[in-house]
């Protein structure tokens, strides 16, 4: 039962961040504060406060630090909102997250760039919001 609440509330926290990054490529403060309190005070309630979602947490601070190295090519928003998950999220499925959003997010960005190649278009400069793509990724692996 706990697992499916927490399933349901990071759910909702995706969406809400994945609806924001994509209309406004941001994600609000509040946003992310709302779902950090949630996600902490269900963490207490299951009295799972431990190595284990710490080490989930870190994936987001992975993130944090490459963006900070190369000047956010990806962005802060991403990497806090992969901390957050760590709260909600044991870190394999948190890992797995991270690792077929960016493989969805490639193939979609790589047929971007194909046509705009074939149509004469350059898209080499185009910025693609991260979080939509988790959405799918997030279905996926729940009912899978």
């Amino acid at each position: 039962m706990p697992v499916s609440i927490n399933k349901i509330i990071f759910g909702v926290f995706l969406l809400g961040a994945a609806w924001e990054d994509g209309r406004e490529k941001a994600v609000s403060v509040w946003l992310f504060t709302a779902a950090g309190i949630a996600g902490l005070i269900l963490a207490l309630l299951q009295g799972d406060v431990g190595g284990e979602r710490l080490l989930s947490c870190m994936v987001g601070v992975g993130l944090l630090l490459i963006s900070r190295l190369t000047g956010e090519a990806i962005g802060m928003g991403d990497g806090w909102f992969f901390v957050f998950s760590g709260l909600y999220l044991r870190a394999q499925l948190n890992l797995k997250l991270l690792i077929y959003g960016i493989l969805l997010n490639g193939i979609v960005c790589g047929g971007i760039y194909l046509w705009g190649l074939l149509h004469g278009q350059d898209y080499k400069k185009k910025t693609i919001p991260f979080l939509p793509f988790l959405v799918p990724v997030w279905i996926g692996l729940v009912i899978l």
